[in-house]
């Protein structure tokens, strides 16, 4: 079944074409390895290609005997993501995706999926190409297929039937089987469309690399979120720490917080799965969010786990932050009566995740918690008043949050990121711990407030201790 075509193969075709055009007859091997400035195997080698992948056909003992074949191309449907054990993620308006005919089965129905993940990389599908599927229910061993498993996930694998069930082998040398008993098959892949951006990426590594090596750290960073972050190295962070906008009209500077609810989980999907990509294998995610709505609640924390489970990591703990006392209640609902009562959340939740391992390797030396810290950290209920100087900010984290998530999740000298830095709590506090950071934020007003607290913070040496209350 023909297959998309490299950049190179491409060239090459669209050579042949002009040439046809031009002259009402196919160039020779000679005259096309001279375009490209290639021996003449180069050129042989070509040709075999493309006629392998159904653009060209060659009449054998003819002379000049090439001629390209007419494909055309075809809409199908883009419907989504796979990702290898993860669930296909619906696109809400599908849009049509133009492919080659000569990529399709002469019948059935089509579709098209982008893949997430490296775990069919030896068979030249890598993270970010598109695959076309046809629909079916039968497959022969061997092939590539998207199969549902469990009910609900779904992944594309090389099906192998075994003796009691199946096994779906991913074409990664680092990945192992996955041995089912029952399954249902979506679809066998027909062809891959390549992400030829994201392919070029080995060729310019050793330039990505140096870049990320002079990643300069302890900095408040003005910028989108998902394009600094792109800058951070793999595994180079220990701990993150974020609230992020909770998508309820608050006042924000420069930032657009009252998105259609489902854009708003597309976008922070993105920026969950670059802090995956940067966290160091044990590293955590303490991530701070509560329901929003009281009549109309919206149990965003809730969507928020399932997003982190979804992507790979692991779901360690939750953690109560008991905020408020009740003396200022103006949202009842039915005021004494059992109707409709309304319960007003006076806590939010941080949810603690982790990548790949629960163990966070580091020098012991460098665990700077004291035994009275740690039993009292230990325990999930945390009563820390809400921050009152707000620097502008319309919810600023309290010292007192961050300070027991660092102390209890990250060593001296480890570096601790905060995406959507706000006003600095985290970089400062991070600071006064002796931990790196990393602050992000678009907004320039937020920034040069950081940069005055952390310049205050600098000349204010040490702050922390029990006299102040802050444990």
């Amino acid at each position: 079944m023909p297959t998309h075509l490299t950049p190179k193969q491409k060239k090459v075709l669209d050579f042949i074409k002009k040439f046809t055009s031009k002259n009402n007859y196919s160039p020779s091997f000679r005259e096309i390895a001279k375009y490209l400035k290639k021996p003449l195997s180069s050129a042989q080698h070509f040709v075999e290609e493309l006629q392998n992948k159904g653009y060209l056909q060659k009449e054998e003992n003819v002379a000049r005997g090439i001629s390209p074949i007419e494909t055309g191309n075809v809409d199908i449907p883009l419907l989504g993501y796979i990702a290898a054990g993860e669930p296909i993620e619906a696109i809400s308006n599908p849009e049509p995706l133009s492919v080659p005919k000569t990529m399709l089965s002469k019948n059935g129905l089509h579709y098209a999926l982008k893949v997430k993940g490296d775990s069919m990389i030896d068979e030249n599908i890598y993270d970010g190409d598109t695959v076309v599927i046809r629909r079916q229910e039968t497959a022969t061993n061997g092939q590539k297929v998207i199969v549902l498993i469990n009910g609900s996930e779904a992944t594309l694998k090389k099906i192998y039937k075994e003796k009691n069930g199946f096994r779906l082998q991913p074409a990664n040398s680092s990945m192992k089987p996955i041995f089912v008993r029952d399954l249902i098959i979506q679809g066998r892949v027909l062809g891959v469309l390549p992400n030829y951006e994201d392919r070029t990426r080995p060729s310019t590594e050793g330039v990505q690399i140096s870049a990320q090596k002079q990643f300069e750290l302890d900095r408040i960073i003005t910028g989108d979120v998902l394009e600094v972050m792109a800058q951070i190295p793999d595994s180079s962070i220990h701990l993150a720490v974020t609230s992020p906008p909770y998508n309820v009209g608050k006042n924000y500077d420069n930032h657009n917080d009252h998105m259609d609810y489902q854009e708003y989980l597309n976008w922070l999907e993105k920026v969950w799965r670059e802090t995956k990509r940067v966290l160091a294998p044990g590293g955590r995610f303490a991530l701070n969010i509560a329901p929003t709505g009281i009549k109309d609640f919206v149990p965003i924390h809730h969507d928020f786990t399932n997003q982190m489970r979804k992507i790979g990591m692991k779901f360690r703990t939750e953690i109560l932050w008991y905020k408020q006392t009740m003396l200022k209640r103006t949202a009842w609902g039915s005021f004494k009566s059992p109707a409709n009562p309304h319960i007003v959340p006076s806590w939010e939740y941080v949810l603690v995740f982790t990548k790949e391992k629960d163990r966070l390797d580091g020098d012991p030396k460098n665990a700077d918690i004291t035994k009275e810290e740690f039993m009292n950290f230990s325990d999930g209920f945390w009563k820390i008043s809400p921050e009152t100087q707000r620097n502008g900010h319309p919810a600023p984290f309290p010292e007192k949050l961050i300070y027991r998530l660092i102390k209890f999740y990250s060593y001296k000298n480890n570096t601790v990121l905060d995406m959507f830095g706000g006003t600095g709590t985290v970089a400062v506090v991070a600071y006064k711990t002796k931990r790196h950071f990393v602050h992000i934020d678009i907004s320039e007003e937020y920034n040069d407030v950081a940069q005055k607290r952390l310049n205050k913070a600098k000349n204010l040496l040490p702050l922390f201790s029990n006299s102040q209350g802050l444990l």
